[in-house]
């Protein structure tokens, strides 16, 4: 699908969709509890069928019923208490020793989920050791959280390297709450806030919440820096566009936002400078490359390299014809960069829009947008 960006968005009220992260550690848990779990989410991305497909395989039976998801556990018998249902939908890759699983601090984000998931159900304690700095700490607490509203529990202490011990009991039972109530993402509400930074009247994004475990909600602070003019108000957060200003952004923090960010930092007065992106794997995956194979092409001034990226802000991108290159993000990113473009902006592959956030172009359109697609 190709879609053209026939005017930008100019500003409004939007209701945040499900957070994603969140949901898919409530599939999860709700699998391998005791009975039914009900969660909120109005979404249907890629993202959450591949979980649910996971599950359902190992024996969960999950329905969406227009609200939420129905969870009907799998149970755990005897005999797969070596290996549960998370297992299989979040890999693991460290060593074990007698109970002891080390991971490396700066990668333990990826890897740590599947056992936080697995070993409260094994017959033996377990305990996890993050050996360093932990990156991107809030994807593990989010998951310890997500735990404990299943009534398992974990418990942290910190080392004297940054790292951690996380110690984990076996036996442990997961408990459904009933309902799981629905949390806003700040992941896809940043490209909002951040089109809001270079464009438009403004836009409210209802249904974040401040105290958030999410590392995503470092938009609101980030854009305040770029110069942006930022409100919180309850659960609903407000952004407007006003002079920006080059700034540092260490991309170790909240990588998930960096596409968006890059956008503000390409129409900001001076040279910003985004770090740390190789840390959380930004480079490996080839995320940083996407950024500035498309930016470049509408116009921005970037150079990438092995740590990030250095954006020279321009008063203006000029526009044209992109790929996705099959990431929601990159569709995401290149729609409100049109923003700021003084030619028409075009995006093709724009499908990739169904992994994350199937309802993008339809908010996009009740911010004021027009879409034109093939």
């Amino acid at each position: 699908m190709k879609i053209g960006i026939v005017k930008p968005i100019d500003g409004g009220i939007l209701t945040s969709v499900a957070s994603l992260a969140i949901v898919n550690r409530a599939l999860i848990c709700a699998s391998l509890s005791d009975t039914e779990t009900f969660i909120e989410c109005n979404e249907r991305p890629d993202d959450i069928y591949t979980t649910i497909k996971s599950l359902n395989a190992r024996g969960a039976k999950i329905r969406y019923n227009g609200n939420g998801y129905e969870v009907i556990p799998i149970g755990i018998p005897e005999t797969d208490r070596g290996f549960s249902a998370a297992a299989a939908a979040h890999g693991y890759a460290g060593q074990n020793n007698k109970g002891v699983y080390r991971l490396p601090g700066e990668t333990a984000y990826r890897d740590i989920n599947g056992l936080f998931f697995t070993l409260p159900i094994q017959n033996n304690d377990n305990k996890i050791i993050t050996d360093g700095r932990e990156e991107y700490s809030s994807s593990i607490q989010m998951t310890v959280d997500m735990l404990g509203t299943f009534g398992v529990k974990v418990e942290r202490i910190t080392r004297n390297d940054g790292g951690a011990e996380y110690i984990i009991a076996g036996n442990q039972k997961f408990r459904s709450p009933g309902t799981i109530k629905e949390e806003g993402d700040w992941t896809n509400s940043a490209f909002w806030l951040s089109a809001a930074a270079i464009c438009g009247s403004g836009v409210i994004c209802e249904n974040l919440i401040r105290s958030s475990r999410q590392a995503d909600k470092e938009i609101v602070s980030i854009l305040e820096r770029f110069g942006a003019i930022t409100a919180y108000k309850g659960d609903s957060v407000a952004v407007r566009q006003s002079r920006l200003r080059s700034i540092r952004i260490d991309a170790a923090i909240s990588p998930n936002i960096i596409p968006a960010v890059a956008v503000v930092a390409s129409v900001s007065d001076g040279q910003s400078v985004i770090y740390n992106a190789e840390r959380v794997g930004l480079g490996r995956s080839g995320m940083l490359n996407k950024i500035n194979t498309t930016l470049s092409a509408l116009g921005a001034d970037i150079i990438e390299n092995s740590d990030g990226l250095i954006i020279q802000g321009k008063p203006q991108l000029k526009g044209g014809t992109v790929s996705s290159q099959n990431d929601s993000r990159i569709t995401m990113m290149a729609a409100i960069a049109a923003c700021a473009c003084e030619d028409p902006v075009a995006i093709t592959t724009a499908e990739s829009l169904s992994q994350t956030y199937p309802d993008f172009l339809t908010h996009f359109e009740t911010l004021g947008g027009t879409i034109s697609k093939k």
